[in-house]
């Protein structure tokens, strides 16, 4: 918003230039292009600063009483080295968490297609390791990808707006059926973890089954259908498609709680009840 002031200012005051200076008004061009023909010919007056009560009839001059200060002044504040330092700020810190919004991504994309590839009926004790050191990143990025998406919402647009843009909230319910889904994965890999954990030496326990092997690769699948739409959502929200006050955010946050809520009670409880076929 602060560099769009500053080029609107630097903007008026180019075209105040290309105005006659310590002039009142300017003689009407009627000896070269006849009369009128300034203005109906739509003269170049682009923030129509013009006086506007001008007598197509009797054109004799054309008043520009136009003071460019009121504009310049907030343009030329912005230009002195302390707010410079301080927009570059602002640009790099926008910069940086967006930058950990996208990295978060392709860290959750990575983590899932280690669990999508690794798991498998009788897997070897360090694939086990593997899988349980894939969701301890998936939810490492996870974390990271709610703050700095948390930070870009105060920083850049503002709460304000995408309160009222019904895609964020549709977004939001996409990432909780996302997060809900993977709890399923996540209970089944704590649950062997500590299997293996407090097994006795010697001790056999018993891997994946080829059942249960089947279902975590659909959440697996799932996960990254899920990844490859909310982007596409995210994309039409930061650029206001559908956006509309009509709707009290409220409700649509209390919609995107009741998805959230409601799935993660149905994949826990899945995961903890689970039996083969």
């Amino acid at each position: 918003m602060k560099s769009f002031i500053l080029l609107s200012g630097l903007l008026l005051a180019k075209v105040n230039a290309w105005a006659p200076s310590n002039r009142a008004s300017i003689p009407a061009p009627t000896a070269r292009y006849g009369k009128k023909a300034l203005i109906e010919n739509e003269t170049f007056d682009p923030f129509h600063i013009s006086n506007g009560n001008i007598d197509l009839d009797n054109v004799e001059t054309l008043s520009t009483n136009f003071d460019p200060k009121p504009f310049l002044i907030p343009a030329l504040s912005l230009a002195t080295p302390t707010n410079a330092h301080a927009v570059a700020g602002d640009a790099a810190k926008t910069a940086l968490f967006a930058y950990g919004h996208y990295i978060s991504l392709l860290g959750i994309l990575a983590c899932v297609m280690v669990e999508r590839l690794t798991i498998k009926p009788n897997m070897t004790v360090e694939e086990e390791n593997r899988v349980v050191l894939a969701d301890i990143c998936f939810g490492l990025w996870g974390l990271l990808i709610v703050v700095t998406g948390y930070f870009r919402i105060s920083a850049e647009k503002g709460f304000e707006f995408y309160s009222h843009e019904p895609l964020f909230w549709l977004k939001i319910c996409f990432v909780g059926i996302f997060g809900a889904a993977s709890l399923f994965n996540t209970t089944k890999i704590i649950q062997q973890a500590v299997k293996r954990q407090g097994a006795k030496e010697g001790e056999i326990v018993e891997p994946f089954s080829e059942a249960l092997v089947n279902r975590m690769i659909q959440i697996c699948n799932a996960e990254l259908v899920a990844i490859a739409t909310i982007p596409l959502t995210a994309t039409f929200m930061a650029r206001g498609i559908a956006y509309s006050n009509s709707i009290p955010w409220q409700v649509e946050a209390g919609l995107a709680a009741i998805v959230f809520g409601g799935l993660s009670f149905k994949y826990i409880k899945e995961a903890l009840t689970f039996e083969e076929a």
